[in-house]
Parts: structure tokens; sequence; C-alpha cells
């Protein structure tokens, strides 16, 4: 319990660190206007740079970020035993990572959509409060990375039926990458996305992190692309598992899916609806059927 203390406490200096010492101004120059001159008629037009207005981070904004996540950080933490059980025993590695825990990679899929999602939320929180972008997606990766990182070790790391686990360490990274990418790269990459969708209402988790194998079934993990942007429905590739044979050994299921999301609907009224609801796009509203 101490140790987990001193992370904590580590762990929300580096926080505060990184904001505070985020630049507070970024100037943007962009042409969209002509020099006009007397001359002008003797030789080329010249375009000039106007400098937009300098970028400040806001103060109450930062304040709600920065109460937002040590309130996450502190939940969760409240929460660890529960989700994920004890972690007072010797640390060691997960035995066959890949394969040995009978859920044929779900659980991988489901780290690379929490640390995608934590990495959005993180990043685009730090640039609604002020902060540029590139120091916002340093921000929102180092979070992410933290706290998918405190989930591994000590805490699996050390849990007596889990351990620490390599293939979820490399789909956490998959995860972060892909969301900083995306943010850094809109233009090529926004059309793809990561979602997921539920099965059933019945049995449903009241936890946020699933307890059995049924709970863990009930999640699709999609993979989704909109092939014209301005049109907000998109296809998805799908993936979860089930364990619905007597011998409880988990089989893949494949699914293919047309779809959209609750901020994409919203978006056909009032676009800026859209942008402000972009919190719920991680949530797939799809036709679907399984191929295998």
């Amino acid at each position: 319990m101490i140790v987990k203390s001193k992370l904590i406490v580590f762990f929300l200096l580096l926080i505060g660190a990184a904001l505070f010492a985020a630049p507070l101004k970024d100037i943007v120059p962009v042409a969209d206007s002509v020099r006009a001159e007397p001359d002008s008629l003797l030789r080329p037009p010249q375009l000039i740079l106007p400098v937009q207005p300098e970028r400040h981070i806001i103060p109450w904004r930062l304040a709600v970020y920065s109460g937002i996540v040590v309130s996450a950080a502190g939940f969760c933490y409240s929460r660890m035993d529960d989700w994920w059980g004890n972690d007072y025993g010797p640390f060691h590695i997960k035995h066959d990572d890949w394969n040995g825990d009978n859920l044929i990679q779900t659980d991988e899929i489901s780290h690379i959509f929490v640390s995608y999602r934590i990495t959005q939320a993180t990043t685009g929180l730090a640039n609604w409060s002020g902060i540029k972008p590139p120091i916002s997606r340093i921000i929102g990766g180092c979070l992410a990375g933290s706290i998918m990182l405190f989930v591994e070790y000590p805490v699996d790391a050390h849990n007596p039926v889990q351990g620490f686990g390599y293939s979820d360490m490399i789909a956490n990274s998959c995860g972060i990458t892909f969301a900083l990418a995306r943010n850094k790269w809109p233009d090529q990459l926004s059309r793809f996305d990561i979602r997921f969708s539920i099965k059933s209402t019945v049995g449903i988790s009241d936890e946020i992190i699933a307890q059995t194998l049924a709970q863990n079934d009930n999640y699709i993990y999609w993979l989704t692309v909109n092939p014209l942007e301005d049109y907000p429905f998109h296809f998805g590739v799908g993936y979860s598992a089930n364990h619905d044979n007597p011998d409880f050994i988990a089989e893949r299921e494949i699914y293919l899916g047309f779809g959209t999301s609750l901020a994409e609907l919203a978006g056909l009224i009032d676009t800026k609806w859209e942008r402000d609801l972009q919190t719920l796009s991680f949530y797939e509203l799809s036709f679907n059927f399984r191929i295998h």
C-alpha cells in the first residue's frame, strides 16, 4: 500500500509538472492575404503571413482538466482490488501471455481500445485547456502510458492469478500510438476509429471492468472506416469471443457492420453538436452480422 501511495504521488507530480511547464503561447502563421503596395503593378504580388492571436493557457480550464485527471485516478485506485484483485503476491510474468488466459486476445484488444480512448481524452482536454497541440499530445501519451503501466505494474504483476503481460504492454503502445497519430494527421486518419458495442443489455457488469467470462464476451470491438467524409455512416470489422461450448473453450467471433455514433447523428442536425458530443463516439450503433 505504501508503494502504491508513493507511485500515485509521483504520478500526480509528473502531471502537474507537465501541465505547468507547457509553453503559454502558440503562434501559427497563416497565408491568407496579399500585400497591397503602390508599385504592385510593377512586380508580382507577395504573400504576407499575418499572425494569429496568441494562444494562452486558460486557468479555469486547466483546473478542470487537472481535477478530472486526479478524480479519475483516485476513483480507479479506490476500485482497484474489486476490478483486478489484490497485488500482494510476488512479481511474476503472466504464463503463456498470448493464449494462456482463454480469452483469445480479447484482453489485448480491450487494452488497445482503453489506451486509445484515454489518450484521446487526455490529449483533447490538454488542448482544450489552451496547451499547444504538440505538447498536448506529449501530455496525453504520457498520462495514458502511465495509467496503463500502473495496471500492469504493480497491480497485475503482483496479482497471484494475473501476472505482468508483455502482450498487454504492446497493445497499450499500439492504442496510444494510433490516438496520437490520428490527432497529428487528422486529414489522413480521422476516417478510422476504434469503438465498441455490446451484444446484449442482459447481464452487464455493474463495474466498468468485466468480472466474468460472460461479461467479457458481451463486448464487440470495432475498427471502423468512413469512406465518405460527408456522410456520418461507416463500415466496421468487429471482434469478440464466446465460451458457449460445454468445455468453456474460447471461440472467436468476427463481425461485419454498418453504423454510426450518437455524435455523428447529432452532426446531421448541427455540426457543432457533433463536435460537442465527440466523447460519445466511443460507442458503435451498428447493424451487424457475424461471419465467423
